[in-house]
């Protein structure tokens, strides 16, 4: 019996070069053939059916303007779908991966999962930097050093302009970008300053960046949605369990809607997890609006 597994991808010098020059690479799915747009599409839709529960996947929503509520995204599916485990744990993805955070020798792990859907009319993602969003768990192994986080994107609708495609500053992962405090947000200034790009992909493409590249993407203007899967990772040499920790960190600080406790504090989570993607509003306790006001007395 042979091994049907295809050769590992190796990427060419000049893909290498634009993605350290760049801070991002865009492989079409003929680059790549790491999975189909069909299977993409199935697997999608089974993660957006599985039955809602707790201390399982996340699913988390969004507020129209209209004021109606939609789904907006799920975090933390892998462990409850088999065939996107072996897709985004398995060594294809990872020797490209490996390739470009350079370590070859230690692999990634798999950090964090998520689907966005960008449902039709959904919401734009504000400009930000995902490293403020992880740096309280890379103080557990490297106390005052950054992780290199490196994310791939597959599109599993074609991504434009039209519908929201996500934006980067070109070589914005070697500038100081400013932030403003207390999140991943980028100061407005700073955004207005800068030239984005757009990055246009066809259904299964995949789009690789790292946790530092300035990101942005509008809303979806279109009638139809357009979802993508995003996994990030980080140099398995650096310890085992950094996603364990990090979801556990999550869902106690910011839970997915169907799991918030009424009146509970949720202020700290919102402002580590939410100060890009268009979660909804949570009401901060009565206590704590009081105390609040009181010190603008």
């Amino acid at each position: 019996m042979t091994d049907q597994t295809p050769p590992p991808i190796r990427l060419t010098p000049s893909q290498l070069t634009s993605y350290a020059q760049n801070g991002y690479l865009h492989l079409p799915l003929s680059e790549h053939n790491l999975i189909t747009p069909t299977l993409l599409h199935q697997y999608t839709h089974e993660v957006r059916s599985l039955p809602l529960t707790h201390n399982a996947h996340m699913p988390y929503l969004e507020t129209l303007p209209s004021g109606q509520k939609q789904l907006m995204r799920t975090e933390n599916f892998v462990p409850y779908h088999a065939d996107f485990s072996s897709l985004l744990t398995g060594p294809g993805l990872e020797s490209i991966l490996s390739q470009l955070i350079g370590d070859e020798q230690g692999g990634v792990a798999l950090f964090k999962d998520k689907i966005n859907y960008k449902l039709a009319k959904g919401n734009g993602f504000k400009a930000h930097l995902d490293a403020p969003a992880y740096s309280h768990i890379t103080s557990l192994t490297r106390p005052g050093q950054e992780l290199a986080h490196i994310t791939a994107n597959f599109a599993v609708d074609a991504a434009s302009p039209a519908n929201g495609c996500i934006e980067v500053v070109p070589g914005s992962h070697l500038m100081s970008v400013p932030l403003i405090p207390g999140g991943g947000a980028i100061d407005p200034e700073w955004e207005k300053e800068q030239e984005w790009v757009s990055v246009p992909l066809e259904e299964g493409d995949l789009l690789i960046f790292g946790s530092v590249l300035a990101h942005r993407s509008g809303g979806n203007e279109s009638g139809a949605e357009r979802k993508s899967v995003y996994a990030t990772y980080y140099c398995r040499r650096e310890g085992e369990g950094l996603r364990e920790v990090y979801y556990q960190d999550r869902r106690e600080r910011f839970p997915p809607d169907h799991e918030r406790i009424p009146g509970k504090d949720y202020s700290a989570g919102v402002q580590r997890y939410a100060f890009a993607a268009p979660f909804t509003t949570i009401e901060k306790p009565v206590e704590a609006q009081t105390a609040k006001a009181q010190e603008v007395m």
